[in-house]
Formats: structure tokens, sequence, C-alpha cells
């Protein structure tokens, strides 16, 4: 009981504390619409960019797709038809208006030729999905990627400072009366409320807007968002458990956020990676990143997660033109990531949480070795 109780007691002075520095805090949430507004401005409209590269995938998705039941029945291939079916599909935006051109059009077609009509849309939650390039997919991926990096910065930089800027009155407290477990679990509880308060803001204010997704799905971002900042702020606690001094904080906060960035799964994507030593190495350092973890877990949440995504592969072995260039369904998380067995969302998750659990004892350990 006198455990839970000094939880409490300091719970209340971990937020006293909070609130007496006005000008901290208002810095602590005024960082969030701004970083928000940053990412928009960068971003918006970003799914017009190189539309003709989304156009030319479509394309050859829906061409390919066209010709693959021809080809199994032994049918005469019509290539120029093929194309003006595939070309209509992909420059036509509307979802009704291209339904009627295959109803119409495509399937007669097919009919005549005694072959079943493939299926030419992609369907996920009940909703059908236009497909865009593999280029896309990446601008898209970027938008998810920096929303965890700002997570990240917020659990870092919100953390970072806890424990090192009391190290007089926690070595002089934990000598009388002061238990080093409710010190460490309070600052965790009220990290937590903060970065539940800026991260759920960060997805209020750019997902709807960017990504165009529903209320649900901006819900299970902010979930993972909030994860990710949690994470980082148990390793920001850890950090400040260790070090002697703020100076010295502030120079490793560069230190653990630049391999987030660099290994995150971005800007060179895993599933890109040959099997080489150096590809081994960047593929080790990915793995004790939070960034990677979380990068993965969000992608799965998108309205492409599932399939619509179209990955260009070049076949110069191929013994017919028509096959040197094609277009796979794919979806987004594997557009940065390999297939996982047990999927991409749970195993980072679980990953994550582990990191946390590992983070809080190291700081507990290394504040009793220290004050005990």
């Amino acid at each position: 009981m006198r455990t839970i109780g000094q939880w409490i007691v300091l719970i209340q002075r971990n937020f006293r504390v909070i609130f007496a520095d006005k000008l901290n805090l208002s810095l602590i949430f005024l960082q969030v619409p701004l970083i928000a507004m940053l990412i928009v401005v960068a971003f918006y409209h970003f799914d017009r960019d190189k539309q003709n590269f989304d156009e030319g995938a479509r394309i050859l998705y829906y061409f390919g797709v066209m010709k693959e039941p021809l080809q199994q029945a032994n049918k005469t291939i019509n290539i120029d038809t093929l194309h003006r079916y595939a070309k209509t599909m992909a420059l036509e935006m509307n979802i009704a208006t291209r339904h009627d051109y295959i109803e119409k059009t495509i399937k007669p077609f097919f009919e005549r030729k005694n072959v079943p009509l493939p299926d030419l849309t992609f369907t996920y939650l009940k909703k059908e999905i236009q497909f865009i390039s593999d280029i896309a997919s990446i601008r898209r991926g970027s938008v998810y990627f920096l929303l965890v990096a700002a997570s990240i910065w917020f659990g870092i930089m919100n953390s970072c400072k806890e424990i090192v800027t009391e190290l007089p009155l926690l070595k002089r407290e934990s000598r009388s009366y002061l238990f080093i477990s409710p010190y460490l679990s309070a600052k965790y509880f009220v990290l937590t409320i903060i970065l539940g308060i800026q991260t759920g803001l960060l997805s209020i204010m750019v997902v709807p807007l960017l990504l165009k997704l529903s209320g649900m799905d901006t819900l299970s971002i902010w979930l993972i968002l909030w994860t990710a900042a949690f994470v980082s702020a148990s390793m920001g606690l850890f950090i400040s458990s260790v070090v002697n001094s703020y100076r010295m904080v502030l120079t490793l906060v560069p230190l653990l956020m630049i391999p987030q960035l660099l290994f995150g799964g971005l800007l060179r994507p895993p599933v890109d990676l040959d099997n080489t030593t150096w590809s081994h190495l960047t593929n080790a350092l990915s793995a004790i990143t939070i960034q990677r973890w979380a990068f993965e877990s969000i992608l799965t949440t998108d309205a492409y997660a599932k399939g619509g995504i179209l990955k260009l592969e070049v076949n110069p072995k191929s013994s017919g033109e028509l096959e040197l260039l094609q277009a796979k369904n794919t979806s987004l998380v594997s557009s940065f990531f390999k297939p996982r067995k047990w999927g991409s969302l749970w195993p980072p998750l679980l990953y994550l949480l582990s990191a946390s659990v590992v983070f809080f004892i190291g700081g507990y350990l290394a504040l009793r070795w220290r004050f005990t």
C-alpha cells in the first residue's frame, strides 16, 4: 500500500511540475500542429505526383489480366483491342463508369471468345480500391514513416530530461523513503498521458487530410503511433537513468534519432536488400530500431495494406515481348518488407512492447545501482 501511495503522490507531483512551467507545456503541445502542418504542406496532393506512372502501371496490369485467360484458352490475343480496353480502364477514375464499361464492352468481348471474364477490380473492406504504382506506394509510405518519426521524437524529447534533471532530489529522497519502482512508474504514467494526446492530435490533423482514411483507421493509426511514442519514452527514460548530465542527454538525442531514420525501412526498404554481409548488417541495425517495427505495423492500417499496389517487373529472359514488362498486384506492406508468417501487425507490436519492458527494467536497475 505504501508503494501505491507513493505512486499516486508522485503522479500528482509530476503533473504539478508540468503545469507550473506554462511555457514548456505550451511548447509540448504547440509543436504537434506545427509538425502536422509541415507534413501536410510537404505531401498535400501527393497522389497527383507523376500520375503518368500510375496510369502506365494500370494499363500494363489490366492488359496482363485480360491477356492471361486468352493465353490459357489458346485464343487469339487482339493486342490493339486489349490495349484499348486497358487504357480506358486505367484512365477512367469513376468507379461506376468503369463497371459500366466492363459490363457493356469488355464482358461481351470475352463472351464472344468463350473465355471467362477476369476480375478487373480490387476490393478491400467492401470498398473498391484504385490501383496505384509502386512509385506512388513509396510516397504514401513516406507519410506513415514521418508520422512514426514524429511520434518517436515526441517520446524521446519528452522523457530524456525527466530523471537526469532530478538526480539531486532523487538521491536525497531515495535515502529516506522513496522507492524506485513507483518513482519510475509515475514517470511512465504521466508521459503516456501526454504522448497519447500528442499522437492523437497528430493523427487527427494528418491522416484524414492526406491519406483520406476513415475514423476507425485513424484510431488504429493513433494507437500504433502512441505505442511507438511510449517505447521511445521508455528508451528516453532509460538513457536519462544512466547519464549524469542534461548536456550529455542532448548530445545523445541525435544518436538515437538518426538510426531511426536511416534504418527505419523507408530509405532502403528491407525487401530490396540482397544476401550480402552489408545487407545483413543493415538488417541487424534495422531490427533494433523502434522506427522499423512501428513503420511495418502502421502500414497494415492502410487501404492498400492487402493489395492495390502495382509493382513493375522486368523479365529480360522472357520468351515473348508481351511478358517483357508486367505489373503485379501487391500490397503496401510488401513494398517495404518481406512477408511475415504471423502477419505484419502483431509481431512488430509485440517486439515494441517487449522493448519497453526491457527499457523499464534497465532503468530500474540503473537507478537501484546508483542510489541504493
